[in-house]
């Protein structure tokens, strides 16, 4: 008892060290690339396969296809940043 009364009592506060900036563009970079890789490809194939016929339907032809163009040099732009 003499010996759990002399121990010094550890504050309740839970204070972790911050990551450093490297480690979190690691960790960023793992948890982006391989879990949302298939959303990625799953989010095109839904935007090509409904939008771009539905784009034709109220836009036309032209303004289909220029609209796609400037979507996918977006995403891929952002995708592969």
């Amino acid at each position: 008892m003499a010996e759990a009364a002399s121990r010094a009592a550890r504050p309740a506060t839970f204070s972790r060290r911050p990551v450093p900036p490297s480690q979190r563009r690691v960790r960023a970079r793992a948890y982006s690339s391989s879990g949302f890789r298939w959303a990625r490809v799953a989010v095109l194939v839904v935007a090509v396969v409904v939008g771009l016929p539905l784009a034709h339907a109220m836009f036309g032809e032209v303004a289909a296809l220029l609209g796609a163009a400037v979507a996918l040099g977006f995403l891929l732009g952002r995708w592969t940043a």
